[in-house]
C-alpha cells in the first residue's frame, strides 16, 4: 500500500513539473549541467562511482541499485548567469533573458537484486537575449561614410535585437541489477523532448550593395533578412548504461552515454522582406544538425577515512558529431510573391570535449556531509564561430555544499560559481561572425542547487 502511494505521488509531481521542464535553462559543460542534484553538483560532478540515489539515474544509472529502500527525490536549480557582449560596432551589452527555477523528479523502487526508477530531468540548454544592439547595417547606416540612399526603402533601426532559448528534458525509465555484492549494472532509455526559439536582429532587412561589386542585389551578401523562429520543437531518445565495482574501501564507476538526434519541427519564422516590399512573411520552419551528444566517463572514490571520502571524474564528450552545421529550413510563405524556400546555415564546428572534475566529502558527525570540488573542461566552441547567440564558453567551475539526513528525510544542498571566462571571435568572415572580428564574450555565473529526499519503508 505504501508503494503504491509512493507511485501515485511520483506521477502526480510529475504532472505538476513538466511545463517548469520547459523553461529555459542554462548549462556549463558545453549545454550539458556539470552534475544532477546537490551532493553530485556539490562535488563538481565527481560523480560516477559515488551515486546512489534516484538522481543516479541521469549520471550513471547503476547507482539506483545501491538503493535500499523506495525513494523520492525532488530537485530544484536556481540560476543567475551573467553574460555580456561586445564588439568594434560599439556594442557593449548585458544579457537580458528570463530564468526560470529548473526542477527534476525522480523515484526509485528495488525488487529483491534489482531496482526499478523513474525521472523527469532538465538535461540542460543554452540561453541569450540581447536588446539594443547596433547591428553592422546601422553602423554602416551611422558612419558617414556611404554615398546617399545606399540604404534607401530598406528597414536598418539604429538598434536591433538578439535571441536564443535551447532547453532539453528527458524521461529516464530505468533498471540497475546488483550482480552480487560487489558489481552493480544499470540502463535507462532517455526519452526527450527538446525546444527552441532564436531571433537575429528580427527588425532588419536590407538589400544593397554591400559587397561593392557596383550592381545592388548581384550577390547573396548584399541581402539581409532579419529572422524570428519560434515553436519549434523535437523528440528523441538515447541509452545510458553504467556500472559500479566496490572493492574494500575503493569504488570504480563509468557510463556512456548514445548521442539523441533532435531535428526540430512545426515551428514558424517570421522573416523580414520589407527590403523586397514584402513586409514580415511567416514560413513553416525546421531545423537539423543539433544534437544532444555521446558521452564516455569514467570516476573512482576512495573512502580514505570513515569520515572523509575522495572522488575523481574524466568525461568524453562528443560535440564535434552533434554540433557541426546548424541549418534552418523554410517554406510554405504566406506571402504568395515570396521566396518559396530557403536554406539558412549557422555555421558551429564544435570540439570534443574533456571534462575533469575531483571533488571531497567530509562527515565530522553522523548524518551531517560537507562537500567541496572543483570541474574544468575547456569550451567546445572555437574562436572562429563564437557568437553571442550560443555563448556556451564556461570553463571553471568551484562548488560546495552540504547534506543532512534526519529519520527517513534528507536534504541537500550545492552550490556552483563559474569563473569568469572570456572568449574572442577571430574570424574576419562576416558571414560567420557578423559582429566583426574581435567580438568578445564574457560569462560568470552562480547556481543554487536544493533537493529533498524521503525513503519509504519496504
Amino acid at each position: 500500500m505504501k508503494s503504491r502511494r509512493a507511485t501515485f505521488l511520483f506521477y502526480a509531481c510529475l504532472a505538476g513539473l513538466v511545463p517548469f521542464a520547459t523553461q529555459t535553462s542554462y548549462a556549463s559543460n558545453g549545454m550539458n549541467m556539470i552534475g544532477f542534484g546537490p551532493q553530485s553538483v556539490a562535488m563538481a560532478g565527481a560523480d560516477l562511482a559515488i551515486t546512489n540515489s534516484p538522481s543516479a539515474m541521469n549520471i550513471n544509472p547503476a547507482g539506483i541499485g545501491r538503493c535500499v529502500y523506495p525513494q523520492i527525490e525532488l530537485g530544484l536549480s536556481l540560476l543567475r548567469p551573467s553574460l555580456s557582449h561586445a564588439d568594434g560596432f560599439g556594442n557593449d551589452r548585458e544579457d537580458v533573458a528570463q530564468r526560470y527555477p529548473v526542477p527534476f523528479l525522480a523515484y526509485v523502487h528495488p525488487v529483491r537484486d534489482f531496482t526499478f526508477g523513474m525521472g523527469v530531468f532538465v538535461q540542460g540548454g543554452l540561453g541569450a537575449e540581447y536588446e539594443g544592439f547596433t547591428t553592422p547595417f546601422s553602423a554602416m547606416a551611422n558612419s558617414g561614410m556611404l554615398p546617399p540612399g545606399f540604404f534607401a526603402g530598406d528597414a536598418v533601426p539604429i538598434t536591433d535585437n538578439t535571441l536564443t532559448s535551447i532547453m532539453h528534458a528527458k524521461i529516464t525509465p530505468t533498471a540497475a541489477w546488483r550482480v552480487h555484492p560487489s558489481l552493480t549494472v544499470g540502463a535507462n532509455l532517455n526519452l526527450s523532448y527538446a525546444r527552441a526559439e532564436m531571433k537575429l536582429f528580427p527588425n532588419t532587412s536590407v538589400m544593397a550593395d554591400i559587397d561593392r561589386s557596383g550592381t545592388e542585389g548581384d550577390s547573396p551578401r548584399d541581402f539581409f533578412s532579419g529572422m524570428h523562429v519560434r515553436d519549434m520543437s523535437s523528440t528523441g531518445y538515447g541509452v545510458r548504461v553504467g556500472f559500479q565495482y566496490e572493492v574494500g574501501a575503493l569504488t570504480l564507476g563509468g557510463a556512456y552515454c548514445t548521442e539523441t538526434s533532435l531535428d526540430f519541427e512545426d515551428g514558424t519564422m517570421t522573416l523580414n522582406l520589407s527590403s523586397l516590399g514584402l513586409g514580415r512573411v511567416d514560413y513553416d520552419a525546421t531545423a537539423s544538425g543539433l544534437s544532444w551528444p555521446a558521452q564516455a566517463g569514467v570516476g573512482a572514490a576512495y573512502q580514505v577515512s570513515p569520515q572523509f571520502l575522495l572522488a575523481a571524474d574524466v568525461d568524453w564528450v562528443n560535440w564535434s558529431d552533434a554540433i557541426e552545421t546548424l541549418t534552418i529550413k523554410i517554406a510554405n510563405p504566406d506571402v504568395p510573391m515570396a521566396p518559396p524556400s530557403r536554406e539558412i546555415p549557422f555555421q558551429m564546428d564544435w570540439q570534443d570535449q574533456w571534462v575533469w572534475a575531483v571533488g571531497i566529502e567530509v562527515t565530522p558527525v553522523e548524518d551531517w556531509a560537507f562537500r567541496l570540488g572543483y570541474n574544468h573542461g575547456d569550451t567546445p566552441i572555437p574562436s572562429a564561430t563564437l557568437k553571442p547567440l550560443f555563448p556556451a564558453i564556461a570553463e571553471n567551475h568551484v562548488t560546495g555544499g552540504f547534506g543532512v539526513t534526519r529519520g527517513r528525510w534528507s536534504l541537500d544542498l550545492g552550490m556552483e560559481y563559474v569563473i569568469e571566462a572570456e572568449k574572442t571571435n577571430t574570424s574576419l568572415d562576416p558571414a560567420a561572425n557578423p559582429f566583426g572580428q574581435g567580438s568578445q564574450e564574457t560569462l560568470s555565473q552562480f547556481v543554487g542547487h536544493l533537493m529533498a529526499r524521503f525513503a519509504f519503508s519496504s
